[in-house]
């Protein structure tokens, strides 16, 4: 999505703060090759997350495209999370209970003797 003038433009930005990423033809081809799949927004963000973070290291075309990489895959989970599932992907947890009446009455009364029986052995039921 990023194409060889964004590419250049990125770069120029970089250089004026990071003398040491270099501005040339062979730098514009190995990062726009790199970058190619990501916006121009989401290389600027992963570029100021390298720096954030590490002010000593100069950014790299590989270190970018993966920390844009990581970046695009929290924001597809975090908007995937956010999607409300359709109502007929959550089960209803009494529609076990309609269908088994009687079994369901035979398993709540099994737990209530269970946990009398762990009470009156532990001396706090009467």
């Amino acid at each position: 999505m990023m194409n060889a003038e964004e590419t250049v433009l990125l770069l120029t930005w970089v250089n004026q703060h990071d003398p040491r990423v270099q501005l040339n033809a062979a730098s514009r081809d190995i990062w726009a090759y790199s970058l190619e799949p990501f916006t121009a927004a989401e290389a600027k963000q992963a570029i100021l997350d390298h720096y954030r973070l590490n002010d000593s290291t100069p950014v790299t075309p590989g270190a970018i495209r993966k920390r844009a990489d990581d970046h695009r895959a929290v924001t597809e989970g975090r908007e995937s999370a956010m999607k409300k599932l359709p109502a007929s992907s959550w089960p209803n947890p009494n529609s076990w209970r309609k269908r088994n009446p009687e079994e369901w009455d035979r398993l709540v009364e099994q737990g209530r003797q269970a946990r009398e029986d762990d009470l009156r052995a532990r001396g706090l039921w009467k």
